[in-house]
């Protein structure tokens, strides 16, 4: 086949946007200027702006550890293992999920509803996951009289066998 029907050695064409014919040094200055635009600040919403901190901080601190590092001693000293007779003496304060979400300036008003509400054997109190209201048949109410009665002479038989003392 002949070349010059094939395209065989031809220069290639380069074209704009609109697909019009432009020449070489055309191209190349529009392909410059798209690449000179400053690129964009990409808006951080929904990216886990306490997570990236958290991770700046973890790139800041050396790879290797050594065995001198005081937060690594402290954090092996804090661990909780299994079969440790004595975890309840330890004194340490576990900084809970509350307390994170205060740290990050995260805070969930608990409401608050007047008087307390009836005693509730789960132990959830009125708020934003329950509104208090009593939609039982009455066994709650029945269980706490019951156990309250049972419990009632037996203290006041303490308290009458104390109150010589």
């Amino acid at each position: 086949m002949d070349p010059s029907t094939s395209g065989h050695g031809a220069e290639p064409v380069y074209r704009d946007k609109v697909k019009v014919r432009v020449s070489k040094k055309e191209y190349l200055k529009s392909k410059q200027k798209v690449e000179e635009k400053p690129k964009k600040k990409e808006i951080e919403w929904g990216k886990g702006l306490a997570q990236k901190r958290e991770a700046e901080a973890r790139m800041k601190e050396p790879f290797a550890r050594s065995r001198d590092d005081p937060e690594l001693d402290n954090m092996l000293k804090d661990r909780l293992r299994w079969g440790d007779p004595m975890p309840h003496l330890v004194n340490k304060k576990v900084l809970g999920e509350g307390e994170k979400m205060k740290e990050s300036g995260f805070v969930v008003p608990q409401l608050k509803r007047g008087l307390d509400a009836a005693p509730y054997r789960y132990g959830i109190r009125p708020g934003r996951h329950w509104d208090g209201v009593d939609r039982s048949n009455g066994f709650q109410k029945k269980m706490f009289k019951t156990t309250n009665e049972r419990q009632a002479p037996d203290r006041e038989a303490y308290l009458w066998s104390v109150s010589h003392m």
